[in-house]
């Protein structure tokens, strides 16, 4: 597909071709105007489409742009009427050259819209006087110097004086529009910076090029054709392309400037400025007696008329600058107003010959007063301060007003109610060119909730203190805000080693990321974590320690950790003891049962077996005996056989009770000992 700069480029070559090997003047070159004019339409259409898509958030530079393009092809437009339509030269009192002149204007007036600035607040009547203004000056210059040449003494004055007079005022012209592109594009930045390097590009070509094609027809040695021209179609496709590479662009972010009333103010200077040098002329005319009383007459009259234009213009542009800054100036108060009633705060003004202090902001709640404002004296400030502060307040605005420092200083003071607030000031003095200080302005900012937070530290940290457990607070940044004597000394590390440091810069490699981190989460999320884990410390070696983290809720949620570590070594220890204890206890209960268990089972069990072994036999060797002592010894051996029975019943309920309390694995061990005793062997 055949892109944009490709077919300019194009067309540049062409004609370059068609200069270098067709015959000057013959009529393929005569014809060569269509595509000037051509391509000025499709400059204008081009720069119309981005005003209206508004490109790169200036609409006012691309409608300016389009009026100077339209401006430029009408005069191309009467040239093809007047050479190949009827065939005969531009006459010098057609509207061709004013057209031409003033085109230049327009690309002026978008240049000084300033659309590098990406200034929200834009407003479209400074591009509109801007344009007005620079419209009346170059009016003013072509109607005093060229006008009247050009309709009124055509034919009584030298041809030429018309030509050279016309042909200086627009090379003046161009040169004014190549020099400001110039200084704009060192001073802009991205995207505008290619913008303006290609307009200032554009611009240039053309004004050399069009000044060498003047030159030939003020020698009469021009020709339609030559080289020369090939610079004019070269620039006019470098203007076609500007709207084209904007578009490019589009996508790139441009560096934002605040809203800037003196360029408002500027624009008015220039104006008057304006009017004061069209004044000379005036005064030149009025002393000049060897010139034509009918072009005195009409250069005055022009020239009034350009003040007059010039001066409204100014007006208006000021008028409305100063409406436009006030409403800033509204503004900006009402939002300083919310902003410091939002953070508690009162601005003052001090006129130090007249001693009255202007304040405004939340004075209700910092001082009392049922008012936005309060007009007041120093001396009467001074009564607000808390008595004990007064000394030092006054030493310190004295101080600042003597040495030409900032003033700055925290106080009390005290409300009619007698409430106690805290305040934290912040002031300058100025000064005259004498030196004598003239005003004093200045801030306070209401402290009270951050002393109070402070002394509530201060009781807490003196409480921790004292602490003989190890105490810390950490944030959320994982950085310690508070930590105890006992936290320090088990760290051997000095308060200014742990307070402000992150937590892994305090404790052992590793620590952090692996158990403290998480449980510091967890707490940070609203709940009570505690968690035992080993630590060693430099100097008392590993120790056991207990961790509890509270959540400490702040104006945000929970924003502190309170960590108490327990140490509880020596409890582990115990614990170890009696754990140990309880199993030789055991072990000797476990002994002691199957030692009455194998009594039971081996010594009484068997005699009672041979008991009813004994009265078995009897019975059966006295089988005629009488019938009622068989019965009795019946029953002896009932009995017998159950008491046997009982025993062995109790020596199986004599279980060992390790496996409940020692657990499968020191139950086993017993057990291979024991079996390895008893069977003599040994087990692994």
């Amino acid at each position: 597909m055949l892109s944009w700069p490709t077919a300019l480029i194009g067309i540049v070559v062409i004609k370059a071709i068609l200069s270098l090997a067709v015959r000057p003047g013959s009529f393929l070159v005569s014809y060569s105007g269509i595509s000037y004019f051509l391509l000025l339409l499709l400059a204008t259409s081009f720069a119309v489409r981005n005003g209206i898509q508004n490109t790169q958030g200036s609409r006012p530079f691309w409608v300016f742009l389009a009026i100077a393009y339209g401006l430029w092809a009408l005069d191309q437009w009467l040239f093809i009427y007047y050479e190949l339509g009827r065939h005969i030269e531009v006459p010098n009192n057609s509207i061709a050259d004013p057209v031409l002149f003033l085109h230049i204007v327009p690309l002026m007036a978008a240049v000084a819209t300033l659309p590098h600035r990406n200034v929200s607040d834009r407003k479209l009547y400074r591009a509109i006087l801007n344009s007005l203004l620079l419209l009346f000056f170059w009016s003013f210059l072509y109607g005093y110097i060229v006008f009247p040449y050009q309709y009124l003494l055509s034919s009584s004055a030298m041809p030429s004086s018309y030509v050279m007079r016309f042909d200086t005022l627009y090379l003046l012209e161009n040169l004014a529009l190549v020099v400001t592109v110039g200084i704009l594009t060192l001073r802009v930045q991205a995207p505008w910076k290619s913008i303006y390097l290609h307009l200032f590009g554009a611009s240039t070509l053309y004004a050399l090029s069009s000044a060498v094609a003047n030159l030939a027809i003020d020698s009469g040695g021009y020709v339609n054709g030559k080289l020369y021209g090939l610079g004019l179609t070269a620039a006019v496709c470098w203007f076609v392309w500007i709207p084209l590479r904007a578009r490019q662009e589009s996508g790139a972010e441009g560096t934002a400037t605040l809203f800037d009333s003196s360029q408002s103010s500027q624009g008015s200077v220039w104006g008057m400025l304006l009017v004061v040098m069209i004044s000379i002329p005036i005064v030149w005319e009025l002393f000049e007696r060897n010139e034509n009383t009918g072009l005195r007459t009409l250069r005055l009259l022009v020239a009034i008329a350009a003040i007059v234009c010039l001066a409204s213009a100014a007006y208006i542009k000021e008028y409305l600058a100063r409406r436009e800054l006030a409403f800033h100036f509204g503004l900006a108060n009402d939002r300083l107003r919310l902003a410091m009633q939002a953070g508690t705060s009162v601005a003052w003004e001090l006129d130090v010959k007249s001693g009255r202090d202007f304040w405004f902001g939340d004075l209700q709640t910092i001082f009392g007063i049922a008012s936005d404002t309060y007009v007041t004296t120093g001396e009467d400030f001074i009564r607000y301060v808390h008595p004990d502060d007064r000394t030092r307040v006054s030493e310190a605005i004295a101080n600042a007003k003597q040495n030409r420092k900032l003033y700055a200083a925290e106080f009390r003071i005290v409300q009619p109610d007698g409430t106690v607030r805290w305040l934290a000031a912040r002031g300058k003095f100025y000064y005259a060119r004498n030196g004598n200080p003239e005003r004093m302005l200045g801030v306070s900012l209401d402290i009270t909730e951050r002393k109070l937070a402070e002394e509530k530290l201060q009781e807490y940290e003196k409480a921790v203190e004292g602490s003989e457990e190890m105490i810390a607070v950490v944030n959320r940044e994982y950085r310690y805000l508070i930590a105890n004597r006992k936290f320090l000394s088990q760290r051997n590390m000095t308060k200014e080693q742990v307070v402000g440091r992150l937590v892994p810069e305090v404790l052992n490699k590793g620590v952090f990321e692996t158990v403290v981190k998480e449980k510091l989460d967890e707490c940070f999320g609203g709940k009570v974590v505690r968690y035992e884990m080993r630590y060693t410390y430099p100097v008392l070696g590993e120790r056991s320690l207990l961790v509890s983290n509270f959540p400490i809720e702040g104006s945000g949620g929970v924003d502190r950790v309170a960590c108490i570590l327990q140490d509880i070594t020596e409890r582990k220890r115990a614990e170890e003891a009696l754990f140990d204890m309880n199993r030789r206890v055991i072990e000797a209960e476990e002994r002691e049962r199957n030692r009455i268990a194998r009594d039971l089972h081996e010594d009484v069990g068997q005699r009672l077996a041979l008991l009813a072994l004994a009265i078995e036999q009897l019975k059966n060797d006295l089988p005629h005996q009488a019938v009622e002592l068989l019965d009795r010894m019946d029953a002896v051996w009932k009995k017998t056989s159950e008491i046997l029975t009982d025993v062995k019943a109790s020596a199986h309920e004599l279980y060992s009770p390790r496996l409940e309390y020692l657990g499968i694995p020191s139950v086993m061990r017993s057990f291979c000992e024991e079996f390895g005793e008893k069977k003599r062997v040994e087990i692994d």
